[in-house]
């Protein structure tokens, strides 16, 4: 039988304002960061020479893996070739498939994104999956980059008691030691099967991730 559900909720007051620092499985896949970034929007206004971009109406931005859906927005370009956009809507959707072929999935009412930092935020309403980890709060930063993320109440940790809620699913224990043989010495470890990217995250229950396919 398969284990349930591991349920670890922080509040704001017992854990520094619901502040914590988590490790994720991989990072975000690095050959997103070769691929063309592409914008549309049914209205948009631009301009080109600052590498400015106001976005209406059904938003999305692709690189690669990388998707990001919203009601509205602005995209700024730098002269490094990398952008920064915030992201307005009921919700904001971010996906990204990571090295190990699980998907990054998060929304919250608006998310900004630094390309360059490999950096998303989340704020209000937050939910993020990593694989099938769930972390809720109302402020999450999610670092596509050195595998790392963070959830708390509020960016400036001016909380309001309701704290964070990390969902843990059990992990495969592949690499538990066999026993030894006759000899004495310890029998190898059972080859990692190879790693599977899918074209597409999985669907998720939930109503606001319907916009993230």
């Amino acid at each position: 039988m398969k284990p349930s559900k591991v349920f670890i909720a922080v509040t704001a007051n017992a854990f520094a304002l619901g502040v914590c620092l988590m490790a994720v499985p991989a990072s975000a896949e690095k050959a997103d960061r070769k691929e063309k970034v592409t914008i549309n929007a049914v209205d948009g206004n631009a301009d080109h020479a600052k590498g400015f971009y106001k976005l209406e109406k059904s938003v999305v931005i692709t690189q690669g893996t990388l998707r990001l859906t919203a009601d509205r927005g602005t995209a700024q370009t730098n002269a490094n070739e990398n952008y920064n956009a915030v992201l307005n809507g009921k919700p904001v959707c971010f996906r990204q498939r990571t090295d190990n072929g699980d998907w990054a999935q998060g929304v919250a009412d608006r998310v900004d994104y630094d390309s360059g930092k490999g950096i998303v935020e989340l704020f209000g309403n937050a939910v993020l999956f990593v694989g099938d980890d769930e972390t809720a709060a109302n402020y999450i930063t999610y670092n596509t980059q050195t595998s790392q993320y963070e959830a708390r109440d509020s960016k400036n940790r001016a909380g309001d008691g309701k704290g964070v809620t990390f969902v843990l699913q059990p992990r495969d224990k592949e690499e538990t030691a066999a026993a030894p043989d006759a000899s004495g010495k310890a029998a190898p470890k059972p080859a990692k099967a190879p790693v599977v990217k899918t074209a597409t995250p999985p669907k998720r229950n939930e109503p606001a991730f319907s916009r993230c396919a």
